[in-house]
């Protein structure tokens, strides 16, 4: 396909056929497919339990789709993550608890999962859920970025579907 028409860069298209030799790390495309599970594959445990950067995606009440950046916590049957009761993703969650995430290996995009399910909020006092990010991501014991009298929400995951790559 001409990447004219196909909406991409040429370097683009190449990157994503591995048509060049300095790009052919990066897996053929149309070589790949998804699976998809019920459950996480051990095949991609590996990105839960990296530093990666996910993207939660949530229901506003207009409907609209709102996409959120976190730091996931994985601990071998629930993926969570902590935020503020503040934060529109908590309202949004409230409202229609479905959500979707998006995650990659930090070393290699291609290495990727996509979580589709329900969340369970529950109130964090004890900042609990926020001291595993920091210890997890920033190396230190205990959160400390928060101004005093922050509410903490842990936010977990209910799977009903995984896709991989």
């Amino acid at each position: 396909m001409n990447s004219y028409y196909s909406g991409r860069s040429s370097r683009t298209s190449r990157a994503m056929t591995g048509s060049s030799p300095a790009e052919s790390a990066a897996p053929n495309r149309r070589q790949t497919m998804s699976r998809v599970f019920d459950h996480i594959p051990d095949s991609h445990k590996d990105i839960l339990e990296s530093e990666c950067y996910a993207h939660v995606a949530t229901l506003r009440p207009d409907g609209q789709i709102s996409s959120h950046p976190v730091c996931l916590l994985w601990d071998g049957e629930y993926v969570r993550f902590s935020t503020t009761r503040s934060r529109q993703k908590v309202r949004n969650l409230e409202a229609d608890s479905r959500l979707a995430i998006s995650a990659a290996h930090p070393e290699n995009a291609w290495h990727y999962l996509e979580i589709r399910g329900t969340a369970e909020l529950a109130d964090d006092p004890d900042r609990i859920a926020i001291d595993a990010v920091a210890q997890k991501y920033m190396g230190q014991e205990r959160y400390d970025l928060d101004p005093p009298d922050t509410e903490r929400v842990t936010v977990t995951v209910r799977i009903k579907q995984v896709s991989v790559e």
